[in-house]
């Protein structure tokens, strides 16, 4: 789902966010006043993809300032060295 994010540009990015709230809105409306919402998960999903997309949208203002560091991926990275303690030692 993210990555249908990453190509999107940031004006449809910013179109998708304002879509996805409307959809909130509308269905918090329907979920407290009529309670005619026959899933409620619908406000969950939507927040979620509003949530998505302003990370991506962020990322991709960061990347055109030159402040985003690329992480690896945690599945194929070399283990990490373990920390050495600089306190007293027992």
């Amino acid at each position: 789902m993210k990555d249908d994010f990453k190509s999107l540009s940031p004006e449809d990015l910013k179109k998708e966010i304002l879509s996805s709230s409307e959809e909130v809105r509308k269905a918090r409306f329907q979920f407290g006043v009529t309670r005619s919402l026959e899933n409620p998960k619908v406000i969950r999903n939507h927040k979620k993809r509003i949530a998505q997309a302003l990370t991506v949208l962020r990322e991709k203002e960061l990347a055109a300032k030159g402040k985003l560091k690329q992480i690896a991926p945690k599945a194929g990275s070399a283990p990490k060295a373990a920390k050495t303690s600089k306190g007293k030692k027992k």
